[in-house]
């Protein structure tokens, strides 16, 4: 039974808080001329949600003491639900802003409660499914976005679809909240073991920023990118970032059964992504779009990776410490990159938006060989 089921509950979770994610990206090619702002106005959005994120993840372990992680799921998405209702009543681009900082908080507060409660209770494979949950949010909220702006419904009508898509996870949530409480909690008896910051993990931390950072920056800023400076559709805009999700998201299913380690496939992945990169620079606007796809394919291990390499540079007592820390670095690398690239393409062009991309996985790629070497 689906109610039963936890891959199917936070999957359920996960694809909500990925279809928020997923939709600014196409619908702000509409949003940003009804508030009279410009398409590198984007930036200071990404940076907003992104903060509240940090300050998200950085309160959980404070108020899980007062209530429980379901509850605390349950009450970030019901909140990500007004937001999206509200949003489409914003007439001004602060109230638009604020609105965003308010769900990164709301954003922060469910993927800590989320991964904090699931992965003590099921595989790491599972875990990677229920992450999958989230490409499909963001990859449908690309395509979505971009065929009813095209069909004239609007860029508000998106936004009320994942509105109501965040009510009906809240209630799922809440109503079966007691289902799993009967599941193992894997405890570890080393609680006391030493944990020391080394040059590794320095970078295994810093290495989650970069990517977190690169995708949704990536994610975020393909439609624009595509619109002003390559001349495409509304559209085409759409479907290609509806192809980079979708891609991240295949991968996130698929790469798993790859029989490789994980030192290997930071390695390989890092590089292609670089690879891709570079190659997009060149190609035309429709091979682009496609190579988009390829792109998101390339990135779709990165996440869970990086968090494995990081906890298995300290000690088994340690790893939820580790893990914290590597949460909060991914919140701060979508505040920072994104909002950065907006104030790139602010004093100089949207075009340069992608060189700061090429940027930002160079330093990744250095510092995931530095994370591995040990």
């Amino acid at each position: 039974m689906p109610a039963h089921s936890p891959r199917f509950i936070a999957g359920l979770a996960m694809l909500c808080l990925g279809f928020f994610d997923g939709v600014l990206g196409v619908a702000w090619l509409s949003i940003h001329g009804d508030l009279s702002v410009s398409l590198e106005s984007l930036g200071w959005v990404l940076g907003a949600v992104g903060i509240g994120s940090a300050v998200g993840s950085a309160i959980f372990p404070s108020l899980v003491r007062s209530t429980s992680h379901l509850n605390l799921l349950s009450i970030s998405l019901g909140v990500q639900a007004l937001v999206l209702f509200a949003v489409v009543l914003s007439q001004q681009y602060w109230v638009f802003v604020v609105l965003y900082a308010i769900r990164g908080i709301a954003n922060g507060l469910a993927h800590a409660a989320l991964n904090a409660f699931f992965a003590q209770r099921i595989s790491p494979q599972h875990l990677m499914n229920i992450h999958g949950g989230w490409g499909i949010g963001t990859a449908s909220a690309g395509f979505l976005s971009g065929l009813m702006i095209a069909a004239d419904w609007g860029w508000e009508s998106v936004y009320l679809f994942g509105g109501a898509l965040s009510l009906v996870a809240m209630g799922a949530v809440f109503k079966t909240r007691h289902n799993f409480h009967h599941l193992g909690v894997s405890l570890d008896s080393k609680q006391h073991d030493v944990f020391r910051m080394t040059l590794p993990i320095v970078f295994a931390v810093l290495s989650g920023a970069l990517y977190v950072g690169l995708e949704q920056g990536i994610g975020n800023w393909i439609s624009s990118i595509l619109v002003a400076a390559d001349g495409a559709s509304i559209q085409q805009a759409g479907i290609a970032t509806g192809l980079f999700w979708g891609g991240l998201t295949l991968g996130r299913f698929t790469l798993t059964r790859i029989p490789v380690s994980t030192l290997q496939m930071l390695r390989w992945a890092s590089a292609l992504i670089g690879v891709i990169l570079l190659v997009l620079i060149l190609m035309p606007t429709e091979l682009k779009i496609v190579a988009y796809a390829f792109l998101g394919f390339a990135m779709a291990p990165m996440s869970a990776f990086i968090l494995t390499a990081g906890a298995r540079l300290v000690p088994a007592g340690k790893r939820d410490l580790m893990m914290a820390i590597q949460v909060l670095s991914f919140s701060a690398g979508a505040a920072v990159i994104p909002a950065a690239l907006g104030g790139v393409a602010s004093v100089t062009s949207i075009a340069m938006v992608h060189i700061g991309f090429v940027g930002v996985a160079a330093l990744l790629i250095v510092s995931i060989w530095i994370t591995v070497k040990e």
